[in-house]
């Protein structure tokens, strides 16, 4: 039933394309409209898109229903400086811009890539993995966005606004069917409660079903199961007086990413067990959704945010407060030994078995208050400026254990006090010349606490007390600043330069091994430099828009997790500073309306991220002298300067185009909508692992749906994803307990086919 349903849609989107296309053709000028004008909030303060001197893609709430933009994940889709590196659970995936971006399992690390909801930037990353729902518009920012976003912006900023009340009743219901077995169902209502209060509301529910199949148990693996709400009430007491409170909660079930075995070499074994046993039934390869577990992996998160945003107008500026409060639990399970037999040899005495493989997981936790107040200048003057002051408390801790083989057990706790002063300032030359400043003081404190619940028999040299606990904390105080010339050059055409610099404050690398020495010394702050040139222009009565951005920035001290190999075999992360790297290349965007029914969207992203200093990086596992790995001091070091950075393709583009169908004698008109996306080849593994190669590849995406006119407010479409069925993956490495025996790799559930139905009605 599936195969036919997809042939009877890809049938329909080339039929009723053909029309749309013989339709646009004779469409008379006068119904030519202008591309809309999209107001972003990238600088803290609402302006033109084409008015921001700066790099930044918006998507609105219509372009993300056309493209089925759903999570964070499908933004890669969007903006070609994107990349999503994937592990197994969310708290290892990193958001990547322009090549840059940091995954640590450590709850004392923060990422270089922020996500801000509603002005609220989220404590960590994995809360974003949460899904999208009921979204006005997404900002992706690019480049160091430190003077305005703080200390965990350093490559850049997705900037995240949700929908207020509407100022009439209004509200939908929604669902999607997959041939995957996804079902999904959505609501909305909003609306006055008087003249003085509005309210929305928002809630939905999503159950999907599997992929890969584990052949143990007949299970399908890597579905999950999530719901969650949203409420916002916004007051106006008085004339001058905006009070918006918002509060919401997500919860969600996953089996998470599960690893499959792309090869497996003769003999390779996995604590001493055959890891052929655990590939009876299954042919490792790029396209192998199959997999044998004992232990099947299991994650859950709860996710509570509570948003307070008082606005008041005081004539020549607004004073502005935003409250915030995090509360994030996760909890995951994991199967490390890749063994379908709950028993194996016990590698040091064959003649004796052990139970259960090596399993690991643990609870996280973490909360997060934070603080700002603005002050920013209203109506036309020749110095804009905004003034902030900025607090945020955050505390994370987190449990972990892994056993019965490689057996270990930890806990620790993680806190970052931030105190925050940032300006930034517009002073208009002259009618066509403007420009910008800005400069931020940031201080922090932080502190750790390990306490190690397997503590071995011979203490770390000079410091006995880590048998038990280790301790540490630190401070630090920095400063960043923005400068930028934007000069217009006609009518809707601007020309600007730009230099900022960004900051990731310093933490403690709390991960299985974690030593005095990694208490006493925190991972080194990353700083960078970025220069940008840009052109931002719409032509042609404004049906198009063609932006450009060249940039280049240097990173100092960068963040960057590998994984070291154990003397029992197991891999464990670690997080280094490289010395330094840089990160530079072009990126284009164009959209356009030709004629009234049709939109067209095209961008591209070359971009060149490599090392430039890391000579004391951690070998990949297997590498040998002639590779490169170098024994130092007891200790194996590859060199790694000039390899470039993981999960950075050279070269990414994407196409889209959305074309409405004017149907007159039926009571609702059509629309087909088509995506396509390729990316270059790229390495998933920072060590230069030669088989975390992905090779190049691309995906199409369509849909065709109808729609209906005037007060008839519904929309349904037939959609497929990955229409010609290319596999790719997120993730490739050696399993963490075969050595270099077998490869595993994290296959993504939109790397299959599948197709769907999606339907909204409002009222």
């Amino acid at each position: 039933m599936n195969r036919r349903l997809l042939w009877l849609a890809s049938a329909a989107m080339v039929a009723t394309s053909g029309h749309a296309w013989a339709q646009a053709a004779a469409q008379p000028a006068e119904q030519v409209t202008a591309l809309d004008t999209i107001v972003v909030t990238a600088q803290k303060r609402e302006q033109n898109l084409q008015d921001v001197p700066a790099a930044v893609s918006a998507v609105t709430s219509e372009q993300l229903e056309a493209r089925n933009v759903v999570q964070v994940a499908d933004v890669v889709r969007v903006s070609p400086s994107l990349t999503i590196t994937e592990n197994t659970n969310a708290t290892g995936n990193s958001i990547n811009l322009r090549g840059i971006g940091t995954f640590s399992f450590s709850i004392g690390i923060e990422p270089s890539v922020a996500v801000v909801v509603d002005d609220v930037a989220l404590l960590q990353q994995a809360q974003a993995f949460s899904g999208l729902n009921d979204i006005a518009r997404l900002e992706v920012l690019r480049g160091p966005q430190g003077t305005l976003f703080g200390k965990n912006a350093a490559a850049g900023v997705i900037n995240i606004v949700t929908q207020k009340p509407t100022k009439s009743l209004t509200g939908s219901v929604g669902g999607t069917l997959t041939s995957d077995g996804e079902k999904r169902v959505e609501g909305m209502i909003s609306g006055p409660i008087s003249d003085k209060a509005g309210f929305r509301l928002n809630a939905f529910y999503g159950d999907r079903d599997g992929y890969v199949r584990n052949l143990n148990t007949g299970h399908k693996l890597g579905g999950d199961r999530s719901y969650g709400v949203r409420g916002r009430l916004e007051l106006d007491p008085t004339d001058n007086l905006n009070i918006a409170l918002t509060a919401s909660h997500t919860n969600t079930k996953t089996d998470g990413q599960v690893r499959t075995f792309r090869s497996i070499k003769p003999g390779a074994t996995a604590f001493g067990a055959p890891l052929a046993l655990s590939a009876v039934g299954l042919t490792p390869g790029s396209d192998n959704y199959k997999i044998r577990l004992d232990t099947e992996p299991k994650n859950t998160s709860k996710q509570t945010m509570l948003t307070g945003r008082a606005s008041l107008d005081l004539g020549q500026a607004n004073l502005i407060s935003i409250t915030g409060y995090q509360d994030w639990r996760f909890r995951f399970r994991e199967d490390l030994d890749t063994l379908g037999s709950p028993t194996l040899l016990n590698a040091a005495d064959p003649t004796s078995i052990l139970p259960n493989g090596s399993t690991a997981g643990g609870p996280f936790h973490s909360t997060n208050f934070t603080q700002e107040l603005r002050l920013v200048s209203s109506g036309a003057r020749k110095l804009d400026y905004l003034f902030a002051l900025f607090y945020a408390d955050g505390d994370s801790n987190r449990s972990f254990s892994r056993g019965p083989n490689a057996a270990t057990s930890w806990a620790a706790t993680a806190g970052t006090k931030t105190m925050a002063a940032f300006t930034q300032m517009t002073y208009h030359v002259g009618a066509s010349t403007h420009v910008d400043g800005g400069l931020r003081f940031n201080h922090e404190v932080i502190e750790a606490t390990f306490i190690n619940r397997t503590p071995t028999a011979t203490p770390p040299a000079g410091n006995a007390s880590c048998l038990a606990v280790c301790s540490g904390k630190a401070k630090d105080d920095h400063i960043t600043y923005k400068v930028a010339l934007r000069q217009d050059l006609a009518d809707d055409v601007m020309a600007y330069a730009s230099f900022s610099t960004g900051y990731k404050g310093q933490g403690f690398d709390i991960s299985t091994g974690f030593t005095p020495a990694r208490a006493a010394k925190p991972v080194r702050p990353e700083t960078s430099k970025a220069y940008e040139l840009g052109l931002k222009s719409r032509v042609l009565e404004n049906r198009v828009q063609l932006n450009v951005t060249g940039f280049l920035t240097d990173f100092t001290d960068f963040q960057a997790q590998g994984g070291v190999t154990q003397p029992d075999g197991t891999i464990v992360p670690q997080l280094s500073n490289v010395g330094a790297l840089r990160s530079k290349g072009v990126e284009v965007e164009v959209s356009a309306r030709p004629v009234r029914a049709l939109r067209l969207d095209a961008s591209a992203a070359y971009t060149d991220a490599t090392i430039r200093e890391f000579a004391n990086a951690p070998c990949y596992t297997g590498q040998t002298l002639a590779q490169g790995c170098r024994p130092v001091g007891g200790s194996n070091f590859q060199d790694l300067s000039g390899k470039p950075l993981a999960n950075s393709p050279k070269f990414k583009y994407s196409l889209a185009g959305v074309y409405d169908v004017d149907l007159p004698s039926l009571p609702f008109d059509g629309f087909v909508t088509a995506e396509y996306t390729h990316q270059s080849a790229v390495m998933l593994d920072l060590l230069g692992t030669p088989i975390s190669r992905q090779k190049a590849f691309g995906v199409v995406n369509a849909s065709i749906g109808v729609a209906g006119r005037d007060e008839q407010n519904y929309r349904v479409a037939l959609f497929v994803n990955n229409l010609f069925d290319q596999h790719y993956a997120t993730s490739l490495g050696y399993t963490g307990s075969s050595n270099a025996g077998a490869v595993a790799q994290l296959l993504p559930r939109n790397s299959k086919r599948y197709v769907g139905i999606r339907a909204r009605m409002g009222f």
